[in-house]
């Protein structure tokens, strides 16, 4: 699995940034390169709550059904793999001086073995990278204005 972690600091308090991260439909907002993030069960944010997450990287589609795990409220979460893509996502939040330190970690495996491993390393793994930065600065964007 490819793992990949990025911090970035939002001058909101933490139970803002928390309430915006975890309302679903926020999350297309934000997210590089999600196109679609959508519920599958009636709980629709914390414990349990499931959705059906699909994006394009370089062309490539990828779809993934999440299920939300360890959640705690104004502390962070994790993504885990119910099927497709592998792909699991974890937020942390914690407060500063100046607001929230967000820690946001990625760990996915791309299918097809050794190519898709050589993929991942030519072209995948950097554009993940940017997307995820992308992500956190949108975020940021979105929550100071």
């Amino acid at each position: 699995m490819t793992g990949m972690t990025e911090e970035i600091e939002i001058n909101v308090p933490v139970e803002r940034l928390s309430t915006f991260v975890a309302d679903y439909a926020n999350t297309p907002r934000y997210t590089e390169p999600l196109v679609s993030f959508k519920p599958t069960t009636k709980i629709k944010r914390g414990e349990g709550a499931r959705f059906d997450m699909a994006g394009k990287i370089f062309g490539i589609p990828f779809r993934s059904q999440l299920e939300v795990a360890d959640f705690a409220e104004n502390k962070g979460w994790r993504l885990k793999r119910i099927s497709g893509t592998q792909i699991e996502i974890q937020w942390f939040f914690r407060s500063t001086e100046k607001g929230t330190r967000i820690t946001y970690m990625i760990e996915y495996r791309l299918p097809f073995g050794l190519v898709g491993r050589v993929i991942d390393n030519l072209i995948i793994r950097r554009l993940t990278d940017k997307g995820i930065k992308k992500t956190l600065q949108k975020l940021k964007d979105l929550l100071e204005k």
